[in-house]
């Protein structure tokens, strides 16, 4: 029996076995299985079938990905953000191949890539979906595109939770220390409502014979299995209802992130806000001593980032040469803060970088 017929095979038998406390170590045992197998597919698929238009090389300072089922307007959406020119039109699949753009905000480059419209059943590889759901992997940020017409959210969020994709959400709070001997052993900071039973039964089924189990969140099994498994992707996102112009009641559409209208142009300033603030970007602008900051260039970090990460990503050799920085902005005590490497910066600080001679 092949991957993809065990995979349904136990998808139908998890349908068919009721949801109780009685049955939770069968579910869980089951629910663990199809995502090994999944894992295992998504292995298989990796450097197979045809990828041409879908190989596309990170740019900039982030990566976003627009997401959506076909003609919901993600390559006017792309068109009206960036320099990029792709082909628009009225009709399903305009897009076959990944399109890519640059957005310019804040001093920032984010690329944004238009991949090819969901179809149903694209995290199982329909329609060229697994291809394209690897480029959303490797992106920075998820933008969900829908339209008010056939908003169809719940079918392209499953596409994207069975990809292993986990949009808004930090990874479990779950440690995992292997030992030689004892077992394992749960033990949790929080009240569970997952059998502590069930969580060695899970444990044993993915290859682990003694093991120091620590959780710190009340979790289900869905996200226990998460923490056991090596291809989930944790990433910001961001939904918005596109063609907001045809939207009679604006009301309805409350709990999105945002109405736009990539054809109208409207909303994208508040989007282009939104996409640098949720990946969680930050300026940082350079000064020479004597000299005025730079803030037409700003080096681009992401928040919680210090001094050393600036130093990662500035050339030549100013890391080996460096001594101390000084910091003016908000992360700064006073002006012209004399900090270490270890110093945290934040949105719009003036970095001043005092180097060794050599």
């Amino acid at each position: 029996m092949g991957v993809e017929d065990r995979i349904e095979e136990l998808e139908e038998k998890l349908q068919k076995t009721p949801v109780n406390k009685a049955t939770e170590k069968e579910r869980g045992r089951i629910k663990s299985q199809i995502a090994k197998l999944k894992e295992k597919k998504q292995k298989l698929a990796k450097g197979t079938g045809d990828t041409s238009g879908y190989a596309v090389e990170k740019r900039g300072d982030a990566t976003v990905a627009l997401v959506g089922f076909p003609s919901v307007g993600k390559s006017t959406l792309l068109n009206k953000l960036t320099n990029a020119e792709v082909d628009t039109g009225a009709y399903e699949f305009t897009t076959l191949e990944v399109n890519p753009g640059m957005l310019k905000h804040k001093g920032a480059n984010i690329q944004i890539l238009d991949v090819p419209g969901l179809i149903g059943g694209a995290a199982d590889g329909r329609g060229g979906g697994t291809q394209v759901l690897s480029v959303v992997r490797n992106a920075d940020l998820i933008l969900i595109v829908l339209d008010p017409e056939e908003m169809r959210e719940e079918e392209i969020m499953n596409e994207v939770y069975k990809a292993g994709l986990r949009m808004n959400k930090q990874p479990p709070e779950v440690r995992v220390e292997k030992k030689d001997r004892g077992g394992i052993n749960v033990s949790a900071t929080v009240d569970l409502d997952v059998e502590e039973e069930t969580i060695q039964d899970l444990m044993y089924n993915n290859g682990y014979s003694n093991a120091e189990v620590i959780i710190r969140e009340d979790l289900d099994l869905d996200r226990f299995i998460d923490a056991l498994m090596n291809n989930r992707k944790y990433l910001p996102g961001i939904k918005v209802v596109n063609k907001a112009d045809m939207i009679e009641d604006k009301s309805e559409y409350e709990e999105y992130d945002l109405l736009i209208s990539a054809e109208k142009e409207e909303g994208l300033d508040d989007l282009k806000d939104m996409i640098f603030d949720r990946m969680g970007l930050i300026r940082v602008y350079m000064k020479e001593k004597g000299e005025e900051p730079d803030k037409e260039e700003p080096l681009i970090l992401r928040e919680g980032d210090e001094v050393a990460d600036a130093l990662e990503i500035l050339p030549g050799d100013m890391k080996d040469r460096f001594k101390h920085a000084r910091v003016t902005g908000p992360s700064s005590k006073f002006p012209e803060q004399k900090v270490g490497e270890e110093h945290e910066l934040q949105d719009e600080d003036i970095l001043q970088l005092n180097l060794r001679h050599i």
